[in-house]
């Protein structure tokens, strides 16, 4: 991985979100590091008013670019959830 790409990923993150209307809220980073079990090295969790505003993030065009890019060539496990609170 090329160094500082975590950082590079949430700057290429942060700006792709400004641009999608249906986030409400947007929050991206590298695990800290400071729990023995670690499940993720990188986590975004983005809130939405409905399914439909999460469908419009998901299906935006520069967000499958950012996916191709940033991290298809990085990625050896990826893992999802939506949740309704």
């Amino acid at each position: 991985m090329p160094e500082n790409h975590a950082q590079v990923c949430v700057e290429v993150l942060m700006k792709m979100a400004e641009q999608i209307d249906s986030i409400r809220e947007y929050r991206c980073g590298a695990n800290l590091g400071v729990s023995a079990a670690a499940n993720a090295d990188f986590v975004v969790v983005a809130t939405f008013d409905d399914v439909e505003g999460w469908r419009k993030y998901d299906e935006f065009g520069l967000h499958d670019e950012v996916r191709a890019r940033y991290f298809k060539p990085y990625i050896a496990t990826r893992m999802a959830a939506q949740f309704s609170f």
